[in-house]
């Protein structure tokens, strides 16, 4: 893997690095703003992906493409096939490597870190601290789950369906006219959990939870009396536990670490 890597960089021309040069400034700043964190570097194929940043021997490096294959490895009797191919890896002074896939995971299992993905400001402004509640506090609102009553075969017979919504009002007044509204799906909702928000705006919080579960959302198109076609965003097939947990993992501002994992239906640190 060494001699792979010393073999194959060579110096970029100054116009060509420009523009990575601006992409590295911008990353050491956002390590400096907590925006990024440098984290320990394991499992290549699932954490060395392109259009990534990584550290190695000190030095900030951007994985920009890999030409990628898979190579039949023997192990004992057994046959594995694993990633491997030419990469397109920019470093920070300038050295551009076309080392392998393979060689540049085994250098950063040795003495490399992975760099995480930057938290956007409008996610980081949201967090609330559901714990440090006092006196002085003002609440905001309420983020309420409910699960329709409909007797519609298309809604009824999904299963760990639900509706993440907010309220600045009671929830029990919000959803009162519920079987004429088609954000309900024109039906009478059942309370599952409510939430109460402190100083923060609840629709933001809603919203932040709607992004968190897009890959669930319900895609079902409804039509009213008159034949007006609607397609509601605030429903999603998602077990109410784990929309639960996402709910805490923002009130203990711990959600930038997390995403949904549609397939499994779980929430799992970010990759």
């Amino acid at each position: 893997a060494e001699t792979d890597f010393v073999a194959k960089r060579t110096p970029m021309q100054e116009r060509e690095f420009e523009r990575y040069e601006k992409m590295f400034h911008q990353v050491h700043q956002e390590l400096k703003e907590g925006k990024r964190t440098i984290r320990k570097f394991e499992d290549v194929e699932q954490n060395l992906k392109e259009n990534r940043f990584y550290l190695l021997d000190g030095l900030l490096l951007y994985l920009e493409s890999v030409d990628i294959g898979r190579d039949n490895v023997q192990l004992g009797e057994n046959t594995r096939r694993r990633l491997d191919g030419r990469t397109r890896t920019i470093f920070e002074n300038g050295i551009l490597s076309n080392m392998l896939y393979r060689s540049l995971g085994k250098s950063l299992y040795s003495k490399g870190k992975l760099i995480s993905e930057a938290i956007d400001l409008y996610t980081e402004d949201l967090f609330v601290n559901a714990y440090c509640v006092n006196e002085k506090d003002v609440q905001t609102g309420w983020i309420y789950v409910v699960k329709s009553k409909s007797d519609n075969p298309n809604i009824s017979t999904i299963k760990d369906l639900y509706k993440i919504g907010f309220s600045t009002t009671s929830v029990k007044e919000r959803i009162k006219n519920a079987k004429n509204e088609a954000t309900y799906l024109f039906a009478d909702v059942k309370i599952v959990a409510t939430y109460k928000i402190y100083n923060r705006n609840a629709d933001k919080l809603e919203n932040l939870l709607h992004r968190f579960f897009a890959n669930a959302c319900l895609n079902l198109d409804l039509f009213d009396d008159k034949g007006q076609r609607t397609t509601p965003r605030e429903w999603f097939v998602v077990p109410f536990d784990v929309i639960d947990e996402a709910i805490n993992l923002i009130l203990n501002s711990n959600i930038v670490n997390y995403e949904y994992d549609v397939e499994n239906q779980k929430i799992k640190l970010r990759s």
